[in-house]
């Protein structure tokens, strides 16, 4: 079989290498520093002055469009910088599975991981696409008016008088947002792929628990017939603690990642809420309902594959149970007694290591986000 990465992250990677995230093969080091030189100049000074308008300058209770644009960048220094730092952790995420033993998988387990493979890789090309057009229709809104800057941002007051200086500014903010938008079109479906890769691994070590004896029911001898059942068991334990060690590592990667997305995520969706409660039906009330769709789609790709997780590794006793485990030895049944107990303890990615990725937590994120939204009612 090929890599798994590449065939299933293969246009993640590509965006990675661009930002420089994902470390080269060639000249580690120059593309180590121009990872960390683009972060700092394409994100970081936007961030900061945007945080400054907001905090000294804004009026809270009146946004526009572009303000939405700007909440997020003022987080994702926040969000970005882990994977800068964990980048060769990334890397071996992606392609934690590729160096796997698959000789022993069937048909119908190659098959599972075909379709694993063609979700990443449709999910990459949507969330890509999806970035593109909303990279593409700022910069049009920005080339459409250039005598004012396209988001709000605390600038002094020689930049706005001097065209040099404010066309530079310009061209900075303009040059953050595409950076913002290759990071979040890459690092976002990669963190749900990854997720859903563990629980594709949790769905064959199930199916051959519940089928393996039937590989070996040829073998008339019992005695032989036993040992490479308990050989097969073997086997899926090894293959159990794998996966358990891929979410540890992922979670080692993202875990500050996705808990800043959600945080942020919480705050974009109060003032589109908010903004909306105020407009009448137009262009700009239909924008800022597709971005509260986009936000609110991104939080709950996460948690949606963070439950997929949880529920898989549960199920994992009860497809022993409907093996034939009452005709094993008592080496097998002790086998499986292990690994049962094993999956007593569910893999749970968490955000911060406070929150799960479940359905749960986004069901209290949308909850959160309407008592914020309350706030901004009463003070408005």
């Amino acid at each position: 079989m090929q890599r798994i990465g590449d065939l299933s992250f293969s246009l993640n990677i590509r965006l990675l290498k661009i930002i420089g995230v994902y470390p080269s093969d060639n000249y580690k080091t120059v593309h180590k520093i121009y990872g960390y030189v683009l972060y700092i100049v394409a994100i970081v000074p936007v961030a900061v002055c945007g945080l400054l308008h907001f905090t000294c300058t804004a009026d809270l209770t009146k946004f526009k469009n572009n303000d939405f644009v700007m909440i997020g960048i003022i987080f994702y220094p926040i969000k970005f910088f882990p994977c800068l730092i964990h980048r060769n952790k990334i890397k071996h995420c992606i392609h934690y599975y590729d160096h796997f033993d698959y000789n022993f998988l069937t048909h119908d387990h190659q098959k599972i991981i075909e379709e694993c493979i063609s979700t990443c890789r449709r999910n990459s090309k949507i969330f890509v696409i999806g970035c593109a057009a909303a990279v593409t229709g700022f910069i049009g809104q920005t080339l459409m008016n250039l005598e004012q800057l396209s988001l709000d941002i605390w600038l002094p007051k020689f930049v706005l008088e001097k065209p040099v200086y404010f066309y530079c500014a310009q061209f900075l903010i303009v040059t953050s947002t595409i950076y913002s938008g290759f990071f979040c079109g890459s690092i976002d479906p990669l963190m749900g792929e990854l997720c859903y890769h563990a629980t594709t691994q949790i769905r064959i070590v199930k199916e051959i628990l519940q089928h393996f004896d039937q590989q070996r029911s040829v073998l008339k001898n019992l005695e032989a017939k036993s040992r490479g059942i308990f050989m097969e068991i073997k086997k899926c334990v090894r293959h159990h603690q794998t996966i358990q060690n891929f979410v540890q590592e992922f979670q080692d990667c993202f875990s500050m990642v996705i808990f800043t997305q959600f945080v942020a995520s919480s705050f974009v969706m109060a003032f589109v809420c908010f903004q909306l409660s105020r407009m009448k039906v137009g262009l700009n009330f239909l924008t800022a309902a597709n971005d509260l769709m986009v936000v609110s789609f991104q939080v709950f790709f996460y948690c949606y594959h963070g439950t997929l997780l949880i529920e898989e590794s549960k199920s994992l006793s009860d497809a022993i149970y409907m093996s034939r485990w009452y005709e094993y030895d008592i080496q097998s049944k002790k086998a499986l007694i292990l690994l049962m107990e094993r999956s007593k303890k569910p893999m749970v990615v968490t955000a911060g290591r406070l929150l799960q990725v479940s359905l749960e937590t986004f069901t209290m994120i949308l909850k959160r986000t309407y008592s914020f939204l309350a706030i901004l009612e009463n003070y408005s």
